[in-house]
């Protein structure tokens, strides 16, 4: 009975979370629920809800930012669906007591506001999404194949932001960031990207074993050196490096380390760091990438190595992920 009253709602869901975002519309499939709208809070989505028809609007508030809150006010004042209010977060603990709960009480919420009074009595049937089957699924993954240094400075964080969110879940990759900026702000830059992509965003310690489908950001100290058996070395950088990390030093390592498997695209910045890491790795036959002029913030760093270098690719960052889709599509 529970099925069959299931069938027939149809949610749309909103966050800033891709993460958050995946984790609902499985949660709501795996009971049964069509999910017709997953996507950020953006006009994009609000004019996008306004054509769909949907039952339910299910919103995590757990990562909204700044920037969405007018949109956040404009929903809940406009909507002509009902919205449920919901924070993932919580869940991050993998704790099974918990996740079951949460699930019922969404689950029942949905019953209540779409008055499927007979399907709220019976939740004997109900079946737990749980979030560690997603590690379960990332464990399994190759160990990295295909590594890219996504090198930025100023404008940067917005880019990379706009780039990962158009990589899809399953894309044989690892991209190592580098991205210039003070030491206390990497750990923010790693959690605000895992936000806008469905890849396992992290600063990695030593030892840890690479593997498709992560963004290694690198820190300011230290190089990300992948050894021969595809675990992190951290290196020591000189203390007279002009600019931290260097991105020179993440392409050289990466070049050297997958050859013609690896690749970089140099995003917005103000410098020229990349350029000697870039012709090295256009040496060994890997694949360079800019970001187009006029869609950076400042575009001297793609500018200089676009001067240097032949590059076999340049566009704004949504451009540059469809084409980094449309390449492994086609060559490998």
């Amino acid at each position: 009975m529970m099925q069959n009253e299931a069938d027939n709602i149809r949610i749309a869901i909103t966050s800033d979370s891709v993460t958050h975002r995946n984790y609902l519309q499985k949660s709501m499939e795996y009971n049964g629920i069509q999910v017709v709208l997953n996507e950020s809070l953006t006009e994009k989505f609000m004019n996008k809800l306004d054509s769909i028809k949907s039952d339910v609007l299910i919103f995590d508030v757990a990562s909204i930012e700044d920037e969405h809150i007018e949109y956040l006010e404009r929903l809940l004042e406009q909507s002509k669906i009902p919205v449920i209010i919901d924070d993932v977060s919580a869940l991050t603990l993998n704790e099974p007591k918990a996740s079951f709960e949460w699930n019922n009480k969404l689950l029942k919420k949905i019953a209540n506001i779409t008055g499927r009074n007979s399907w709220e009595e019976d939740f004997s049937n109900v079946k737990l999404f749980e979030q560690k089957e997603q590690g379960d699924i990332r464990n399994k993954d190759k160990l990295a194949k295909n590594v890219w240094v996504l090198g930025a400075s100023l404008g940067g964080p917005e880019a990379l932001k706009r780039f990962l969110a158009e990589i899809p879940a399953d894309l044989p990759v690892t991209f190592v960031i580098a991205q210039h900026l003070g030491e206390n702000f990497v750990s923010l830059l790693a959690e605000q990207l895992d936000r806008y992509t469905a890849f396992k965003v992290l600063v990695p310690k030593a030892g840890h074993v690479v593997r498709h489908h992560e963004v290694l950001v690198t820190p300011t100290d230290e190089r990300i050196v992948i050894n021969p058996i595809g675990a992190v070395e951290l290196k020591k950088i000189p203390e007279n490096i002009k600019y931290t990390p260097s991105i020179n030093h993440a392409i050289h390592d990466v070049a050297v380390r997958y050859k013609h498997n690896s690749g970089a695209i140099i995003f917005s910045g103000m410098c020229d760091d990349g350029v000697e890491g870039c012709e090295v790795l256009a040496k060994i036959g890997g694949q360079v990438w800019v970001q187009d002029a006029a869609s950076c913030v400042i575009s001297a760093m793609s500018e200089s190595v676009a001067k240097k270098v032949p590059v076999n690719f340049s566009g704004t960052p949504e451009v540059l992920a469809k084409q980094l889709v449309s390449f492994y599509k086609n060559t490998h």
